[in-house]
């Protein structure tokens, strides 16, 4: 450690530091850091520190072409970190939510650079759970009350319901979840409290669309699609209803068409 130090303090000649590098990576994967080097020389020596907030915590270093490993310095590490003994970039093993923080890595020759990176580690969202909550016929709606004489849509010439469904999933660090028509986005929540799910409902009018809701967060996402079949069945009993409330309303408008017609034509035969 004494050979470390030294080369600290003898190789700043010169001090050249990077912007602070964001990365988000999914928990349980293997990330790599990069250094910046692409071919280790025996006069060059790498030190690799993690923080929380200050990157002040030494963890690996690559010296003389000679690795070494300090995972004992933080426990959550052990076992989890490697070098690169051609770049000296850092390799961390099956990552946890626990390994997020400040890495820093320091490069000394004649001069001493440095690169940071703000490494944040997200869990994998979980598949969203659609289900249905209601189906209310039009009938019993604002939007159609003016055709609940016949309860039919006069766009589609079908029995109009509204399906109510809600969809579900587990919360988690700036996680989202999301409701789509096709590409359109239709509505989204999130929220702090992680140990509450997250729940989103939507009423559907339209059947000509595809549906799907999404759960989201930086760096994954899993969608699940909207089954009509089975979240919105279309209900016979009410299309048999509709079609005959509106065959006999037609019948008895015909009906009293036809008895106008004929007191018109007895009304012109005795005048």
């Amino acid at each position: 450690m004494f050979t470390s130090v030294f080369l600290i303090l003898c190789g700043v000649f010169g001090v050249k530091t990077d912007v602070m590098k964001t990365v988000f990576v999914t928990e349980g994967d293997d990330v790599t850091l990069h250094a910046g080097v692409s071919v280790m020389k025996e006069d060059v020596q790498i030190l690799w520190m993690f923080g929380r907030k200050n990157p002040d915590t030494l963890i690996t270093e690559i010296y003389k072409l000679k690795i070494f490993i300090f995972d004992s310095h933080v426990s959550v590490m052990k076992g989890k970190l490697q070098m690169d003994s051609q770049t000296g970039s850092l390799i961390i093993r099956n990552i946890s939510s626990v390994l997020s923080g400040l890495y820093k890595v320091q490069i000394i020759n004649t001069t001493t650079k440095y690169r940071r990176f703000n490494l944040t580690v997200y869990a994998r969202v979980s598949l969203p759970v659609i289900e249905r909550s209601s189906v209310v016929s039009v009938c019993q709606t604002s939007d159609c009350q003016k055709n609940t004489a016949f309860c039919i849509d006069p766009d589609k010439s079908l029995p109009c319901e509204v399906c109510a469904v809600m969809c579900s999933a587990d919360n988690g660090a700036d996680v989202s979840l999301s409701w789509f028509k096709n590409n359109e986005r239709l509505n989204q929540t999130s929220s702090p409290d992680l140990n509450i799910s997250l729940s989103l409902s939507l009423e559907i009018k339209e059947r000509n669309n595809t549906y799907y809701c999404v759960a989201a967060n930086p760096v994954n996402n899993l969608t699940t699609q909207l089954n009509f079949q089975e979240q919105c069945p279309q209900h016979t009993d009410l299309v048999h209803s509709c079609n005959f409330t509106e065959a006999v309303i037609r019948l008895v408008i015909s009906a009293l068409v036809c008895v106008a017609t004929v007191a018109i034509l007895v009304y012109d035969f005795r005048s």
